[in-house]
């Protein structure tokens, strides 16, 4: 996408009257609150993180489920409703900010109806948790523990629920794959989602940030320690090097953000 064609869809979709608040995106609309990074990233991007949007999307399954944690507006759930068109989709958002313009998406969604929204947090065990939350604009950044990446505004009480939990409320259904991206909290999603792993072996796709994870005393290479667990390997991405000891990962880090769990 050229400079000025993203100047001017950021215009129209961002700010002109009548138009501004959603935007196309994978065959369907998406709506934002104003200025959200979400949307910008998207714009400039032209697709959100697009080499993990190709990740999610090859891992998608015909009558398989997607466990979408940390969906905000819905940008890592709307490729795999448009690749397979027999996935299920369950996205988990707990976050104020961004739940009223998701629940938008799902319902002018031509796919609702594989596409369940789960407003709660999610962590090791189920219940209710303080949740921090920035502006509307940064809701990106919102998670559990406030990781000062971007100024707190405030906190509130949201419900909250494991991963195996919920699968085991949906049936146990069959899991393809897992994007997990909750600021600093994924390896307490892991830890509560230990069963639904070891039946369904799913890939795992998540963050793993080292400023996000000061934020919950997480050491990085804690990672290491539950893929060896749960007798998965991990693969950087883009380049999915392997990742077998905590300096591998501590290089790895200095260049990305994003790793992969795969069943070994």
């Amino acid at each position: 996408m050229t400079s000025i064609r993203k100047k001017i869809t950021r215009w129209f979709y961002g700010s002109c009257p009548g138009f501004a608040g959603s935007f196309p995106y994978f065959g369907s609309k998406v709506y934002f609150p104003k200025n959200s990074w979400s949307f910008l990233a998207a714009n400039e991007q032209g697709i959100f993180e697009a080499d993990n949007v190709r990740i999610i999307q090859a891992l998608a399954r015909p009558n398989a489920v997607y466990f979408d944690v940390g969906a905000n507006i819905g940008l890592m759930a709307l490729p795999v409703l448009q690749r397979e068109p027999q996935c299920r989709v369950v996205s988990f958002e707990p976050s104020p900010n961004v739940l009223p313009f998701l629940r938008q998406t799902i319902t002018e969604c031509k796919d609702r109806d594989r596409w369940t929204l789960i407003p709660k947090a999610v962590s090791s065990k189920s219940g209710n948790v303080t949740f921090s939350i920035s502006n509307q604009a940064e809701s990106l950044f919102d998670g559990i523990q406030p990781t000062q990446r971007v100024a707190t505004v405030g906190q509130v009480e949201v419900d909250m629920t494991t991963l195996d939990d919920t699968w085991r409320e949906l049936s146990c259904p069959s899991i393809s794959h897992m994007k997990i991206d909750v600021e600093g909290g994924e390896l307490d999603v892991l830890r509560g989602a230990r069963e639904c792993i070891r039946n369904e072996r799913p890939t795992i796709l998540l963050e793993w940030n080292t400023e996000n994870l000061s934020a919950y005393e997480s050491s990085p290479s804690l990672l290491i320690d539950f893929a060896q667990e749960m007798n998965f390997q991990i693969l950087a991405v883009p380049t999915l090097a392997e990742v077998h000891t905590a300096p591998q990962l501590a290089l790895q880090m200095l260049f990305t953000e994003n790793f992969i769990l795969c069943p070994i």
